[in-house]
């Protein structure tokens, strides 16, 4: 008996030891047991490339802008990626496709592109044709920079559409936000009418020879004022910098053209506080656009800023919500000491939509020792790597 018992016991052993390997041979990350039939089943994933343009870098972000205007850098941090959100749906129903979401970014951070593969259903996966996507991707987008609610896999389109936006008390004029916040500048960017390629489990939007490119682009745009006056003539202080009323959305959206708007109601002050005396130097008028490259004459401000011995005042940057209206407002300041009586001059940009999402403007006012304060309102320029094939405009 006490034989036989031994007899029983290994061969107890072994058949619990061949389970627990056949179970082993079926599992895996992307494996799953197919009822009893014990095959497996990869789960399906259509593949997007996305790409954000700037390069960082210990000492600033590479960007640059269209062909015709030329580069232009971003100061450090406002290129850099900290998260990133992929939704796709259906174009013509809407209907859910999948979702991604990451902050495994530092690919985009060097200025590479990176594919990502979003799990699909095997319903969509096997559609024969498969319908046409909308693609929508946005970088650093959160309830604090941003204000948004929950965005995540349950979003509908419908939702996503309403919410992904900057809502009123961020980037706007009563903020004068001047500094890139913890989770960065809000990027996004779109595709729609896609076409889907390739068979399950490995699927693509794009051709058979390309993925199609999602490009990021910086959902807010810059502003900066830069001042100086001639050696040696009378202090020159500036009291205040208003924008109009009527010039800054309450709200921007990601990714659809409201059917109205509303702006800001009165005129906002964009001075943080008062210039007492703005940066003497020689001949203030070396500091005009005059058409050079856009990366030119933006060095030549920063220089002036820098040297040990600034010839130009800097207020900003600030970074506000697009617009699609002709910036305007009024620059107050005073020449002389004492209690001189305060004097205004006007700036105003060339013409609307040149403050759309990624833009950079610069007004430049000097005074040149006679008269009042001149002013060049006009310097506009992309803020972006290349000229993407979905603009994305607020109106």
């Amino acid at each position: 008996m006490t034989k036989n018992r031994h007899i029983y016991l290994l061969q107890w052993l072994l058949c619990s030891i061949l389970t627990v390997l056949c179970a082993a041979c079926s599992s895996g990350d992307d494996a799953e047991e197919n009822g009893a039939t014990g095959v497996s089943h990869k789960q399906a994933t259509l593949a997007i490339y996305v790409y954000a343009p700037e390069q960082a870098s210990a000492k600033r972000n590479a960007a640059q802008t269209r062909a015709d205007v030329g580069e232009v850098d971003a100061i450090i941090d406002e290129g850099t990626i900290d998260s990133l959100q992929i939704w796709i749906y259906e174009s013509a129903t809407g209907n859910y496709v999948g979702y991604f979401s990451t902050k495994d970014v530092t690919a985009l951070n060097e200025g590479k592109g990176t594919t990502y593969q979003i799990p699909v259903s095997d319903d969509f996966a096997s559609k024969t044709p498969k319908p046409t996507v909308n693609v929508y991707v946005m970088a650093n987008v959160t309830s604090a920079n941003c204000g948004v609610g929950t965005l995540n896999k349950e979003t509908t389109r419908a939702q996503l559409l309403d919410s992904a936006k900057i809502a009123n008390g961020k980037f706007g004029l009563e903020q004068n936000t001047r500094s890139v916040p913890t989770d960065g500048l809000p990027f996004a960017g779109m595709l729609t009418g896609e076409t889907v390629v390739g068979d399950a489990p490995t699927l693509r939007v794009g051709t058979l020879s390309a993925v199609s490119t999602v490009q990021l682009t910086r959902a807010v745009s810059k502003l900066r004022f830069v001042f100086a006056k001639t050696t040696g003539e009378p202090k020159v202080s500036i009291t205040s910098i208003k924008m109009n009323d009527d010039m800054i959305p309450e709200v921007e959206y990601f990714f659809k053209t409201p059917e109205s708007m509303t702006y800001n109601t009165e005129a906002k002050e964009l001075l943080s506080t008062t210039i007492s005396d703005i940066a003497e130097t020689s001949d203030p008028t070396q500091y005009l656009y005059l058409g050079q490259e856009a990366q030119a004459y933006e060095d030549l401000i920063n220089g002036a800023a820098s040297k040990a011995t600034p010839e130009v005042t800097v207020e900003g940057p600030i970074y506000l919500r697009e617009s699609d209206k002709q910036l305007r407002g009024t620059i107050t300041y005073t020449i002389g000491e004492g209690t001189p009586e305060p004097q205004t001059v006007d700036f105003a940009m060339q013409q609307a939509g040149d403050f759309s999402r990624n833009h950079t403007w610069i007004v430049y006012a000097y005074y040149a020792g006679s008269g009042n304060l001149q002013v060049q309102s006009l310097y506009v320029k992309d803020w972006s790597t290349k000229e993407f094939n979905h603009e994305l405009y607020n109106w």
